[in-house]
């Protein structure tokens, strides 16, 4: 039988780098021999990401697991692991990383129809941010996330805020997307002939989003839309792609992610659709990614 590329051992690490032209290495345990490790350029959508396998070599007569990426264009690099991994790639040196000390979770690439990484390294990788409920082997629930009872303050407000019992329950076990179809801004014709539901919806919509983020509003100058201002593009691009996900529609403009509003929204479907969205999202990046970043 023909002896697999990733199960024997290779030579010594070699790269090739030089002018504006870099390298990097991540050393992992055994645990991820065989896995293949992405990187991309930090900050851009668009990059395409670079992959390589971790395999063992022989250093000093000694095992040593690591993924070697022999020439990087230089910039600022993160890797599609969790956590995620920052690393500046300069030209004409070596950046290194070392996984080995670490729990980190590499997703597994069903296109090379590897095995995934082993359930007690994915586990113990997951076990530092899902819900304490959901620790220890526990099902997560496939509930729909729209089915959280309305909660409400003592003047009758809708308490935002209070309406999971946890954010972390909300992003981790929210269940699947909670709309058949596309919720879509409304046309600037609707709102003109029912300018009162409009501002209506749109001041509930805007309190709603200031309590389940605390990231300012801006009032958008195209009727249909609300704004919600991000930290950073870096955070905007992100949190845009998870939202379209959950069939709500979204656009940016720089910083601001706007989101649909309509005069005929209801309380309880739509401008709740809104506002759990972006509660969902925001708390998985500001609570796990953003850490994850600030590593």
């Amino acid at each position: 039988m023909a002896e697999v590329y990733v199960e024997r051992v290779h030579n010594a690490i070699v790269v090739d780098i030089g002018d504006d032209i870099g390298a990097l290495i991540i050393y992992t345990d055994e645990a991820l021999r065989g896995r293949q490790i992405d990187v991309s350029l930090k900050g851009n959508s668009a990059a395409k990401r670079i992959h390589t396998d971790v395999l063992e070599r022989r250093i000093g007569g000694r095992p040593v697991f690591a993924a070697v990426f022999v020439a990087l264009l230089e910039g600022e690099y993160v890797t599609w692991s969790d956590p995620l991994h920052t690393v500046t790639i300069a030209g004409g040196q070596i950046t290194e990383l070392d996984w080995r000390e670490g729990s980190v979770y590499v997703p597994p690439v069903s296109a090379m129809g590897r095995e995934t990484v082993t359930a007690t390294a994915r586990s113990s990788a997951l076990a530092k941010i899902l819900p304490p409920r959901y620790q220890g082997g526990r099902t997560v629930s496939a509930a729909p996330m729209g089915t959280a009872p309305m909660r409400y303050t003592e003047n009758r407000q809708v308490a935002w805020n209070k309406m999971w019992t946890s954010f972390c329950d909300l992003a981790l076990a929210g269940g699947p997307p909670h709309r058949d179809t596309l919720l879509e801004p409304v046309s600037p014709d609707e709102v003109k002939m029912h300018p009162e539901a409009y501002e209506r919806v749109l001041t509930e919509i805007e309190r709603g989003l200031r309590l389940v983020t605390g990231l300012p509003i801006v009032r958008s100058e195209k009727a249909g839309w609300v704004g919600v201002k991000c930290a950073d593009e870096e955070m905007a691009l992100w949190l845009l792609r998870a939202i379209i996900v959950e069939n709500v529609c979204v656009r940016r403009e720089g910083t601001v992610l706007f989101l649909p509003v309509g005069p005929e929204f209801r309380m309880e479907k739509e401008i709740k659709n809104v506002i759990t969205v972006v509660a969902k999202t925001h708390h998985y990046w500001q609570e796990h990614l953003m850490d994850s970043y600030e590593k």
